[in-house]
């Protein structure tokens, strides 16, 4: 059986030891994901204005996981780079994984309307290739 490569397109943010949670979820991601391409970092404030500044940053691959699979396993990375709610309650989030586009359907549409995602998804997909 021939199965359908996925295209996935995430957004990744971390606003508590940043640097070191984006390296980190970096190699979690390209050890799940072999064509796995990341954007530069941008930082970027809190949107609601309640915490530290964000790094921010998105990647695309492509896999043969449903969404619900990679959602699981975005969800246990998240975890592996030591997010917790009891540290999201303090406004510390030290990864912030979701997934913005699988194939051409797209999620999380208020972070579409932010400049900050625009940007960095231009900067892997250009204009052409845009879902």
């Amino acid at each position: 059986m021939i199965r359908k490569m996925n295209k996935i397109l995430i957004a990744i943010g971390s606003n508590h030891e940043a640097e070191k949670h984006l390296d980190e979820v970096r190699v979690l991601l390209q050890d799940s994901f072999s064509d796995i391409v990341f954007s530069p970092s941008m930082q970027t404030k809190d949107i609601n204005m309640e915490g530290p500044d964000y790094l921010n940053m998105v990647a695309v691959f492509h896999t043969i996981l449903s969404y619900q699979q990679v959602n699981s396993l975005l969800k246990k990375l998240q975890s592996m780079c030591g997010n917790s709610e009891e540290a999201r309650s303090r406004h510390e989030v030290a990864m912030d994984l979701d997934i913005l586009a699988f194939n051409n359907r797209l999620y999380h549409l208020n972070d579409w309307q932010r400049p900050y995602i625009k940007e960095l998804v231009n900067t892997i997909l250009g204009d052409s290739d845009k879902p």
